[in-house]
């Protein structure tokens, strides 16, 4: 899901291809042939549109690690900054990562230090609290603490919030949980919005495109 271009939840494995594990293996396809083609080496994304008739479309390929390469790691059983280096010295792929195949669900949410319902405007400043989410299936990757400033001159994201289940149903159930147990005072923050957008219906049923979000945002005024 993302707004004006920048994402603001990532799940794996995708809904839509859950549903067409031949569209699944065609896109798998070309991506391999692609990769090959240009001889790369290394961690790499490579991104499609797809359409309602099923055709997708090459959109970019980014050849570096992703910000949400947490979801790949957690349904594959893997460390992908660990296999970056590991091919960086002339080694292989971990046997384990070459073997795996996806297991379970993940979902991400990157949590930015913006406010939602003004139109997403940056919110620097000060964490006057901070207190994160943990149990099973709950991981955070933050650098941030109570007390710290966040400064007006970078990236606004703060915290990746990233939850995995059996099914998901159950992942879906855990985020909003974690969400809910996600507690930041000082800054205004895109908590409140995205737990909104867990609880949508839409987005349980994995019913929602790139523009579903901009519509949803449209729905709440």
């Amino acid at each position: 899901l993302q707004r004006r271009n920048q994402k603001i939840i990532e799940e794996a494995p995708s809904p839509l291809l859950n549903k067409n594990k031949r569209l699944r293996k065609k896109m798998g396809d070309a991506s391999t042939r692609l990769v090959k083609e240009i001889g790369y080496e290394n961690c790499g994304t490579i991104e499609y549109l797809v359409d309602d008739n099923g055709d997708f479309y090459f959109m970019e390929m980014n050849t570096r690690i992703q910000v949400e390469h947490p979801i790949t790691e957690e349904i594959n059983g893997c460390d992908l900054i660990k296999e970056q280096i590991r091919i960086a010295a002339g080694e292989k792929l971990s046997e384990h990562v070459q073997n795996s195949t996806p297991r379970q669900h993940s979902i991400e949410c990157r949590i930015n230090a913006e406010d939602p319902y003004n139109n997403f405007m940056p919110s620097p400043g000060k964490i006057d609290f901070w207190f994160q989410p943990g149990g099973r299936g709950v991981r955070v990757d933050t650098h941030v603490y109570s007390g710290y400033q966040v400064p007006p001159y970078y990236d606004s994201m703060i915290a990746k919030l990233i939850v995995t289940g059996a099914t998901r149903e159950i992942a879906i159930d855990r985020m909003q949980r974690a969400l809910n147990e996600f507690l930041i005072e000082g800054i205004k923050t895109t908590i409140p919005f995205q737990d909104a957008i867990i609880k949508n219906s839409d987005f349980r049923s994995g019913n929602y495109n790139i523009g579903w979000v901009e519509e949803f945002l449209n729905d709440l005024k």
